[in-house]
């Protein structure tokens, strides 16, 4: 799919909202899709440099070992143009929604603590033959401190994020897809307006990279809106009865967004269609 062929027929189309599908359906069916999965810092406890101490070996195996979840952010391949939109959006759900990844950094620092510290002990015994000066209270506080400190960071790092659901997300997500495509300025119409000259030379390089990056910055600036507007004063707005999505009332008695209450009008107005052919 070349996005900038795309983008062109879209300004010429009779037929907008079908290209508009389209790019929407393709972009939902990338087979790249929002994946979490586990990860692991671990290594070998070594009895013999830990002095045989069972103290220690006991402590370490109990921790040599240690999960923690990420989600799929990149690729060695190349994508198509319209996979790595999808690669960004699923990126910054994880970012800002899902509670699971993209803690502070601390927070897996913090998870390496029993490996640093086995380390450090093994680098003692190499340098002066022995650890019969290590404490083991002193060790296991320690590990215990970093993991306690770094399960507060985690509080806090799902405490900043949003409750939308990745279902409410691509909802979301679809509808600032039409504004986008009618925002949409060519290369070459940028480059009149602003009597400016892309000068690339990378090789590799088309006009389907300028409308990934718009499409990527646009994206992520209406979704900061949103946050900014919506879910940090969402006392001043209602969730949609049919899609869930938070939107503003014009009224107390709206029960739905903008894009919904247009396909309720359009039901409504079917029925009562229906209803009058009948009488006649």
């Amino acid at each position: 799919m070349f996005l900038n062929q795309m983008m062109e027929d879209y300004k010429i189309s009779n037929n907008k909202r079908s290209i508009i599908n389209t790019f929407i359906d393709r972009l939902w069916d990338s087979e790249y899709v929002f994946k979490k999965y586990k990860k692991q810092y671990k290594y070998e406890v070594m009895g013999e440099l830990l002095d045989n101490r069972e103290d220690l070996i006991e402590l370490f195996n109990k921790y040599n070992v240690i999960e923690y979840t990420v989600c799929r952010s990149f690729y060695k391949k190349k994508l198509e143009s319209i996979d790595y939109i999808r690669v960004r959006l699923n990126n910054m759900f994880g970012f800002l929604f899902d509670k699971d990844v993209y803690y502070n950094r601390k927070y897996y620092n913090l998870l390496l603590t029993p490996k640093k510290e086995y380390f450090r002990l093994v680098n003692i015994k190499k340098e002066i033959g022995n650890i019969d000066d290590v404490k083991y209270e002193d060790v296991y506080n320690n590990i215990e401190n970093a993991f306690n400190e770094a399960e507060l960071i985690k509080l806090e790092s799902i405490d900043k994020k949003h409750n939308v659901s990745f279902s409410n997300y691509k909802k979301l997500i679809n509808t600032y897809i039409e504004r986008i495509f009618n925002n949409y300025v060519s290369i070459e119409e940028y480059e009149k307006d602003h009597e400016w000259k892309l000068n690339i030379s990378v090789d590799g390089w088309s006009e389907d990279n300028y409308v990934i990056k718009y499409f990527c910055k646009s994206l992520t600036g209406y979704i900061k809106m949103y946050i900014r507007d919506v879910l940090n004063k969402s006392n001043k707005f209602k969730e949609c009865d049919i899609c869930k999505i938070l939107f503003k009332p014009t009224t107390s008695s709206n029960k739905y967004c903008q894009i919904c209450a247009k396909d309720v009008l359009k039901k409504q107005w079917k029925i009562a269609s229906n209803k009058y052919r009948h009488k006649t």
